[in-house]
């Protein structure tokens, strides 16, 4: 089975690699579309750990909110991201939130409500935005 048929969301099993893993501390800073800055310091849950029981075709994450928004994460990129809990400078809304040094600020996503495994072709040009229509799956925009 490729990770592209598969629904799993690697969120079911947080509690349990922060038990077997601990959690770690990361600092983070973004630049919005806007030209706007944010940053912050967070502790949470590494990625890479989460990652043992995904498919091996996994290409990248595909990363959903509460609110529908989606974006896409690269393995490579995710590999030195947390699931975090916990924000340590500053008020803790939008827990929890994917945050991580590799990669932009569309893709450090809030109000985390699934990480899921995805392979996608090579040619494939994700873009964040609404559920459906980010144009990586059949029937995307």
């Amino acid at each position: 089975m490729t990770a592209s048929n598969v629904e799993s969301n690697l969120l079911a099993s947080l509690d349990a690699v922060r038990e077997r893993s601990g959690t770690v501390v990361v600092t983070c800073r973004y630049r919005c579309a806007t030209g706007s800055e944010f940053g912050g310091e967070w502790r949470g849950v590494p990625v890479g750990p989460l990652l043992d029981g995904a498919p091996p075709d996994t290409t990248h994450l595909r990363v959903e909110s509460a609110d529908g928004y989606r974006a896409h994460v690269a393995v490579r990129e995710a590999l030195d991201a947390v699931v975090a809990t916990e924000r340590l400078d500053g008020p803790a809304d939008g827990l929890p939130r994917l945050v991580g040094p590799r990669f932009d600020s569309s893709q450090a996503v809030r109000d985390l409500a699934a990480l899921a495994p995805v392979a996608l072709p090579p040619d494939a040009d994700p873009v964040p935005g609404t559920v459906g229509g980010d144009g990586s799956e059949p029937g995307g925009e």
